[in-house]
């Protein structure tokens, strides 16, 4: 129902989880896009779909983003809060870590590093031409 989740291995790996032309947002493009929404107090609202969110955190969908509360997989192979919150990679490593965000029953967008063995979604990005 929400699609696939993977670890950040699968992310960094180089035969690519994204077709041909495509890649993985970095940190830095994230923060393009939720600025471009108007930064990320609201930008959240504009990503979300306007439904499957738990009680009624459906957004408006207006940017086109689409993201679904996917939740995530644990360590251990456990899922949690789907429905509830969804949580994306980005390209970027921070150390042991890498960077990702998340959209919760609020408008806002959410950013923060983690270990790279947890699953998330993951967005493709048409590159530059």
């Amino acid at each position: 129902e929400y699609g696939r989740l993977y670890n950040w291995h699968a992310v960094d790996d180089a035969r690519s989880l994204c077709p041909n032309a495509w890649h993985v947002p970095t940190d830095g493009e994230w923060t393009v896009m939720t600025d471009e929404l108007g930064g990320e107090s609201i930008a959240g609202g504009e990503m979300k779909t306007t439904y499957g969110w738990y009680n009624g955190g459906n957004g408006t969908n207006s940017s086109g983003f689409s993201g679904l509360p996917g939740g995530f997989r644990q360590l251990h192979g456990y899922f949690y809060v789907a429905g509830h919150l969804g949580y994306w990679w980005s390209s970027s490593p921070n150390g042991s870590y890498a960077w990702f965000r998340y959209l919760t029953n609020y408008e806002n967008v959410n950013r923060n590093d983690f270990n790279l063995r947890f699953g998330f979604s993951v967005r493709c990005v048409r590159d530059a031409e």
